[in-house]
């Protein structure tokens, strides 16, 4: 029996409802059913996906272009020294 004085305390607190009927199984089959065709659309996206990256590197391997070094050396730029303009005399005062 609970006691009454501890009743005023516990006034801001609800009870849980009781628990409703269980779902149905075609409810149950139906979720199970949309969370098999969400997993099978997120491998086929991302079998898509590796496949459009793969084609997308494919040319670097075909290429086979050298690493670490260029075919042609590009040639070296000389630095230029530019002369500024000689300042006009001031005019006299």
């Amino acid at each position: 029996m609970p006691d009454p004085a501890a009743q005023p305390a516990r006034r801001h607190l609800r009870l849980a409802p009781a628990p409703g009927p269980r779902g149905s199984p075609e409810g149950r089959l139906a979720l199970l059913a949309r969370t098999l065709v969400a997993a099978v659309a997120l491998v086929l996206v991302t079998a898509r996906a590796w496949l459009a990256a793969a084609l997308a590197l494919f040319p670097l391997l075909w290429r086979r272009a050298p690493l670490g070094r260029r075919v042609t050396p590009l040639a070296r730029r000389e630095a230029r020294v530019i002369p500024f303009q000689r300042r006009r005399q001031a005019m006299p005062r």
